[in-house]
């Protein structure tokens, strides 16, 4: 836009001592012309084709010398651009036709050519400042979305840091609860049976019952919140996190994507499974890395655990007869895992296609009969 208006401020000057120089041999053929060119300097963004319409200027000028006079207006679309030395070649025309001008007009084109050169190093510079603000605009909102992505991060960590922190204190009070007050309150049972294989008197046996009774209710019941404290202090990320870094057999990437906690009894299938695989991994396998992946979608959990070993032709044949065997893998657990998918009526396969892979899925909304493994 600030170029535009440089140019109709230009054309206004031009057009005017064009008129004043030459009042009575103008031509509107040499105006529509220079129109036309100026148009076409400003609409095209290829440099070489600005010098070509340049040129071309020069020529108009060379055979008709009046038009020099509206020469600022092309002048302004060459020079600070790449091709800007070439705006010396004014002179040509200047010098071979220069009794054709008057020193009025001379020194009015003079005037006009700092003018244009000017305006031009002015929105030249205007330009350049918009650019390097844009640049510095656009580069402080990506720094501003990048701490904002780290912020958020730091708080993720923050709320994972306090969520197993949490779950940790659980833990230890669980077992605090388990090995004091579960301890002393078996003593006590063992001490009030005691007192009632002594005791005669059937007034204090039957006291003696009521009291056991209620410290064996007191007892489950302590019991049973110790184990849903236990179980609920299992997370299963850090827990399979803990397995993988503690598994010096080869490298092992993990990748988790659970937003839901599932039910603990899953969990600790899990867990057990990601377990056993990377026993199999260690004792039957020659595999430099493995793979783990545990996703939640919509409808179903998804655990695949892959690895780049080799298996004997045998054990391939085995494989493929997997479901119609129960002979699965002597020594390898499939069967164990198997069991543990089939508790919660999901679906595992295997392959044995460039490494050794399980794939297992497990439905969101069966509530399982599986076994509680610790």
């Amino acid at each position: 836009m600030q170029f535009i208006t440089d140019k109709m401020i230009l054309w206004a000057a031009c057009l005017l001592l064009y008129l004043i120089s030459y009042p009575a041999a103008y031509s509107p053929v040499h105006i529509l012309l220079f129109i036309i060119l100026t148009c076409l300097c400003t609409y095209t963004e290829n440099h070489r084709i600005k010098l070509a319409l340049f040129l071309l200027a020069l020529g108009l000028c060379q055979f008709w010398p009046p038009c020099l006079l509206l020469m600022p207006l092309v002048y302004y679309d060459v020079v600070y651009e790449i091709y800007g030395n070439f705006v010396f070649l004014l002179l040509i025309p200047l010098f071979m036709n220069f009794t054709e001008y008057s020193v009025k007009a001379l020194a009015s084109l003079l005037l006009l050519f700092i003018l244009t050169t000017f305006m031009k190093h002015k929105s030249y510079q205007y330009l350049k400042m918009k650019r390097e603000y844009n640049e510095q605009r656009d580069t402080s909102k990506e720094l501003s979305l990048l701490q904002e992505e780290r912020n958020q991060s730091l708080l993720e960590n923050q709320d994972y840091e306090i969520n197993v922190a949490t779950l940790n204190e659980r833990n230890r009070i669980s077992k605090e609860i388990h090995d004091n007050i579960g301890h002393i309150l078996s003593r006590a049972l063992l001490q009030i049976g005691a007192l009632l294989m002594i005791t005669k008197d059937e007034t204090e046996k039957e006291g003696l019952t009521s009291l056991k009774t209620s410290l064996s209710q007191g007892m489950d019941s302590i019991r049973l919140s110790i184990h849903n404290m236990y179980d609920e202090s299992i997370d299963l990320f850090t827990s399979i996190e803990t397995l993988t870094k503690d598994f010096t057999f080869c490298p092992v990437n993990f990748d988790y994507d659970v937003r839901n906690t599932p039910d603990v009894k899953l969990k600790y299938a899990f867990i057990a499974i990601t377990k056993e695989a990377l026993s199999n991994v260690m004792k039957h396998s020659d595999a430099t890395k493995i793979q783990i992946s545990l996703r939640e979608h919509p409808a179903m959990y998804q655990l695949i655990i892959s690895d780049n070993g080799h298996i004997t032709e045998e054990k391939r044949i085995k494989l493929k007869a997997l479901d119609n065997s129960q002979n699965y893998f002597d020594g390898m657990g499939v069967q164990n895992m198997l069991d543990r998918v089939r508790g919660f009526q999901g679906i595992m396969n295997l392959s044995a296609d460039n490494g050794f892979k399980i794939f297992i899925s497990i439905p969101k909304s069966v509530t399982p009969e599986a076994p509680n493994i610790k």
